[in-house]
């Protein structure tokens, strides 16, 4: 797995996972999905969202916006595991211009915690 690869599988709703960062000395990733923009009654998207529109990636059908607040630490075997047992498949990778803004988004988030940050960080070689 590396950054901007994408997955599907990993939640009912078969959202669209994106890899926002990967550590191969411990063994993991940071993951995110996409999520539909501005439902009306819901507030899944928070004013710092970062929106993919399609065209920017195959998968998004109408606006999606990263929805940083389920971001999480996963390890690499496991969804190396879910993948060889076709639980998940993978996507189109990101381009690498739009990885970066949703990194970038990610790290200005007030919704993600700080072992996610921290895990971003050092997958772009920042302290």
């Amino acid at each position: 797995m590396n950054p901007g690869d994408t997955l599907t599988g990993l939640d009912a709703q078969n959202h669209l996972w994106i890899v926002l960062a990967v550590s191969v000395a411990d063994g993991t990733a940071v993951v995110a999905n996409l999520t539909t923009h501005d439902q009306p009654g819901k507030t899944f998207c928070s004013r710092d969202c970062v929106v993919v529109r399609p065209g920017e990636h195959p998968y998004p059908s109408h606006d999606s916006c990263v929805f940083y607040r389920d971001a999480f630490l996963t390890r690499l075997d496991v969804l190396q595991r879910g993948l060889d047992n076709s639980t998940y498949s993978l996507d189109d990778p990101l381009s690498e211009a739009l990885l970066a803004r949703i990194q970038q988004g990610a790290l200005r988030s007030r919704l993600v915690n700080q072992p996610v940050k921290a895990a971003i960080r050092q997958g772009l070689g920042q302290s």
